[in-house]
């Protein structure tokens, strides 16, 4: 699959397949953005986990690195564990990695690149609500862990739907170069010539000035990638064209 053109759909994954359709209770986990990008200039972002469901989530976080040069499969490797004491620098971290969320409450969670920053890099972080387990750094005692197992189950089956979003980390000193192609009258082509990734921000098609538009999509484009926007007949295409910490709205 392509990163960029598979990000939504890779981004969410089932924990459990086997399906209940008679739950008597369970979290359900948001993360609202499907990526996240560490601009130049800044080293760490915060993201809201929010648990909309009415039990608790007990969350465990998982870290993997993307090569997304392979255009057929790519790789996708989990980070090393810490060893001892030694602070490796070229990892991605993310604190805290177990989060405890409540009915309709949120957690807030950072995420750090103390490493170099001479290339764009690629990281899916994972949000995976669990059922608790002894010795599994959640803290609960074995009673809290089986009123939690026999509050969520229902009848020995039960559904938990975890989400991943894309981190990016944009290089110290990116080169932005967007190429827009507007001749062909039934689509605008938007290639990155660049050595970080861009995106279009608020990328609609409207046959007024802002008017009768279709709903507001986004889409980003790693260096090297090209996206194609289709123009429905006599419609207008327009969008934001996000470079960095630079925006321009366009309109084709």
């Amino acid at each position: 699959m392509h990163l960029i053109n598979k990000l939504t759909v890779i981004s969410s994954f089932i924990i459990a397949t086997t399906v209940s359709f008679a739950v008597s209770s369970a979290p359900l986990i948001g993360i609202s953005s499907m990526y996240d990008i560490i601009l130049p200039g800044s080293q760490s972002i915060s993201k809201r986990i929010h648990n909309t469901g009415d039990s608790t989530a007990f969350v465990r976080v998982e870290i993997l690195e993307i090569d997304p040069s392979k255009n057929k499969q790519q790789e996708e490797v989990p980070q090393k564990e810490l060893s001892g004491s030694k602070l490796e620098r070229n990892r991605l971290l993310v604190t805290p990695q177990r989060l405890i969320i409540s009915p309709a409450g949120f957690s807030v969670v950072r995420v750090f690149w103390p490493g170099e920053r001479e290339r764009e890099r690629y990281f899916r972080v994972r949000f995976a609500p669990v059922l608790p387990e002894a010795d599994d750094s959640f803290g609960l005692d074995k009673e809290a862990i089986s009123q939690y197992r026999k509050e969520t189950l229902h009848a020995g089956l039960n559904v938990l739907t975890g989400y991943g979003t894309i981190v990016i980390v944009q290089p110290d000193n990116p080169t932005f170069k967007t190429v827009i192609n507007d001749k062909a009258a039934e689509a605008v082509t938007i290639s990155n010539d660049g050595n970080a990734t861009i995106a279009l921000d608020d990328l609609r098609q409207c046959k007024g000035v802002r008017t009768d538009c279709s709903i507001a999509t986004r889409e980003i484009i790693l260096p090297g990638r090209t996206h194609v926007v289709k123009r429905n007949a006599g419609n207008k295409i327009s969008f934001t064209l996000i470079e960095g910490n630079n925006k321009r709205v366009l309109n084709y």
